[in-house]
């Protein structure tokens, strides 16, 4: 039997939450696009993006708009390429600011305006005529953060043909070899590049790169180098709508490494069986090592170095889109995931529990703190869970539900 005064108490500490709100963490990006209010291309897309999704404050202005100036108090610089690679040549090449780029004329220092430009390759070039839907991880990349944790060899990031713009000849000292472009061209001896003669030249077409803090900048031993980090992408003007989720998960690995990251939360971290999907086993293991309390750097997936609530929610909310209360990872929370749980009779006995047995907060039993998570996660009939959205109840929702969670435990203990 259910006593009254700490159903009581329970329901105020609810209504008293669901009042509270911690703001998100987010990073201060100045964007750089051809026209105004990001409408070229698939700029539209990546704002939102980074808005939306990943929760970030993004100020956009045109290349035509802006002025070395404008990254001071900005965490990160994107440029993208869908401006005139002269509107913003010049003015952030010695920016001592993280900068995210796919506007291919800018890394060059063979022709052009070498000043202004950031120097990472010889030569470069758009991807016209050369679209393509894979690129390939070298081998030297594996094991780097920007890789994301995939192996070497041909992966698809796009889910149609997209032009990814080029570097070769010559590449900087310090430069880092993400990707090359896809291996089809090279089968069919398409991959090559003219030379300054005029010369047909074969050799790797780097459409993935990177700089470190510090790195060596080209041409080689003329004593220049990298301010900050620097990533060069593999998108044009349009792409980024089409990227699929290996693609996505690379530009968001990129992002959290030029903030300073270790990419420890894109990819398939969170995949804790290894079964290449994200399922019941992942979250539950997930739980049992939040609760453990051994803060196992394998499951730190906030990257914060503790193993907790935090990690359980973004495995939720990031790798499979759905609420805090999803017992049954159907990404709904509703009744089913109540009988579910409750057929387990582990609520309030201290007996140990996983995710699928109603521990929602990673504390390793199955308790009114669940019902509080899930509360505040605001997830109950709502559907499939928005990206990036956070859905806040009214409290007499909040109640109502507890209500009936509570009298369908004590209806099945009777």
């Amino acid at each position: 039997m259910i006593k009254r005064q700490p159903l009581r108490t329970f329901l105020l500490t609810v209504a008293t939450i669901l009042l509270l709100t911690a703001p998100q963490n987010a990073a201060e990006i100045l964007f750089v696009g051809g026209q105004p209010d990001a409408a070229q291309g698939d700029d539209p897309f990546v704002l939102e993006h980074l808005e939306d999704v990943l929760g970030h404050t993004v100020t956009y202005m045109t290349g035509d708009e802006s002025a070395t100036g404008d990254v001071e108090g900005m965490d990160l610089l994107i440029i993208s390429s869908t401006l005139g690679s002269g509107s913003v040549r010049g003015k952030f090449q010695d920016s001592e600011i993280p900068i995210l780029q796919w506007e291919e004329a800018l890394v060059r220092w063979d022709h052009g305006n070498p000043d202004g430009n950031f120097r990472m390759s010889q030569n470069s070039r758009n991807g016209q005529g050369r679209e393509t839907s894979f690129i390939v991880i070298s081998e030297s990349a594996v094991g780097h953060p920007l890789a994301g944790g995939l192996e070497a060899g041909e992966h698809e990031i796009f889910d149609d043909f997209n032009r990814t713009p080029q570097q070769f000849g010559e590449l900087a000292p310090g430069l880092i070899r993400i990707g090359e472009l896809d291996e089809a061209f090279a089968l069919d001896d398409a991959s090559f590049w003219m030379d300054e003669n005029g010369d047909e030249q074969e050799g790797p077409e780097f459409v993935y790169t990177a700089i470190d803090k510090g790195a060596e900048l080209g041409p080689p031993g003329e004593g220049y180098f990298a301010p900050d980090k620097r990533v060069n992408f593999p998108l044009e003007d349009l792409g980024f709508g089409i990227l699929n989720d290996t693609g996505l998960m690379l530009f968001d690995c990129s992002i959290d490494w030029l903030l300073g990251g270790s990419c420890v939360d894109v990819g398939m971290a969170g995949d804790f069986n290894d079964n290449a999907e994200y399922d019941l086993g992942d979250i539950d293991l997930l739980t049992v090592a939040s609760a453990s309390g051994n803060n196992d750097a394998s499951y730190d997936l906030t990257g914060d170095g503790a193993v907790d609530s935090a990690d359980v929610t973004f495995w939720a909310h990031d790798l499979q889109g759905t609420w805090l209360g999803d017992s049954n990872l159907d990404n709904l929370f509703n009744s089913s995931d109540f009988v579910k749980v409750f057929t387990e009779g582990k609520f309030e006995t201290g007996s140990a529990a996983v995710w699928s047995q109603g521990d929602w907060n990673g504390d390793g039993v199955f308790n009114s703190g669940d019902f509080v998570a899930a509360f505040i996660d605001g997830g109950y009939e709502i559907g499939n869970r928005p990206a990036g959205v956070a859905v806040v109840p009214e409290p007499s929702s909040a109640v109502l539900l507890l209500l009936g969670a509570l009298f369908t435990l004590r209806m099945r203990r009777r």
